[in-house]
């Protein structure tokens, strides 16, 4: 589920007035589907987005969610190896059939709860575009810091206490720590364990065309959640209704989307007007840009021709040929391999095989959320 759903579920819950339950993943040793930070949003009915698990535990959660926080927050372990490298053999791993390797902490508890709402956090980060930390305490020894307590650092503002000044006052540095670096982890304070969760916003796409080949990397870039603005020199209105679901349009010159991808958190961009002299403009104008990704749909040779034209040297951002070498013959086909190597250019990934992998899939450093997951 991306962040767009698991928003549109939390907005729509709080509208009608639902009471629901917010699960998230606090902590995993070993595989697991999701990462800390994952979570799904539960009513007293059915399940509304987001996800947990690859399927494993939603059942239970939706089954005993409301009654299990009856009492208040909970962190519920779900150890989902097999029966020979499992410690015990729970009734409860027994029950849902896991077999992922690894253990799993969820935090359930009730919406409206926790004095800080870490979706209220998210959707304030998406709007504005910055990034934020949300400590969550996840097992307390220490009677006034309950489980549960959460504060949160954006910019340099601080929201909520955990309750002990001088534990504060170390969480909010780790917290600061994790927001340069970007990256979620699980620190120990005394008695006291704590997830220290960035979020981040989804990345923005900034397509440069409107022709029929845009259109599907539109769709497939907003499927997994990025923001997608199409950027055309003039307004068309048929844009709109080939671009229905875009996030936003940007019509006029080039300058114009230098300045929409520079408020932006993570901007990505792909020039594709089938025009050269429109392309090349395009060019010379992103190159000034904050955008961490520049895609350039044409071969090789006229992106270098454009270059020389512009009296500039291949920018590292810069990717020309377009997207990733997946044998993509048509429009469906090359918005996978674009979607597919800004994906990778954004989380710093090689975009290799995981079967030529040694180790694990996830790496401490892909723990980063710099990484559109």
């Amino acid at each position: 589920m991306t962040t767009r759903a698991l928003l549109e579920g939390w907005a729509g819950l709080k509208k009608a007035g639902e009471e629901f339950i917010i699960a998230t993943v606090v902590d995993v040793r070993g595989s697991s589907y999701r990462r800390p930070g994952a979570r799904m949003l539960v009513s007293r009915e059915r399940w509304i987005s987001g996800s947990v698990s690859g399927g494993c535990l939603e059942g239970d959660i939706i089954q005993k969610g409301f009654w299990r926080t009856s009492q208040g927050p909970i962190v519920m372990t779900y150890d989902s190896r097999t029966d020979a490298e499992a410690e015990s053999d729970d009734e409860l791993r027994s029950g849902l059939g896991l077999g992922c390797n690894g253990v799993i902490d969820v935090l359930l508890e009730r919406a409206g709860e926790s004095a800080i709402d870490p979706l209220a956090v998210l959707e304030a980060c998406v709007r504005t575009q910055t990034c934020a930390v949300v400590a969550t305490v996840i097992a307390s020894d220490a009677e006034q810091v309950p489980l549960g307590t959460r504060l949160a650092v954006r910019g340099d503002e601080l929201f909520g206490t955990i309750g002990d000044d001088l534990m504060t006052t170390a969480i909010v540095a780790s917290a600061k720590n994790a927001l340069r670096a970007r990256t979620t982890s699980v620190a120990t304070y005394g008695g006291v364990r704590v997830l220290l969760e960035v979020f981040v916003p989804p990345p923005r796409l900034f397509i440069l065309g409107g022709g029929h080949d845009a259109a599907p990397l539109a769709t497939m870039a907003r499927a997994i959640g990025w923001q997608v603005f199409v950027c055309l020199p003039h307004a068309r209105p048929a844009a709109h209704e080939r671009f229905a679901q875009a996030d936003g349009f940007v019509f006029g010159p080039a300058a114009d989307v230098v300045r929409a991808i520079d408020e932006s958190d993570r901007a990505a961009a792909v020039i594709m007007h089938h025009n050269y002299a429109q392309d090349r403009d395009a060019l010379g104008a992103l190159a000034k840009s904050n955008a961490l990704y520049l895609g350039v749909l044409g071969p090789r040779h006229r992106t270098t021709r454009m270059l020389g034209e512009l009296a500039m040297k291949l920018d590292p951002r810069m990717h020309a040929p377009v997207g990733l070498a997946l044998g993509a013959e048509t429009p469906e086909e090359i918005a996978v391999a674009i979607v597919a190597e800004v994906q990778a250019v954004l989380a710093e990934a090689p975009a290799s095989r995981l079967r030529d992998r040694v180790g694990p899939i996830h790496s401490s450093i892909e723990l980063a959320l710099g990484a559109s997951r």
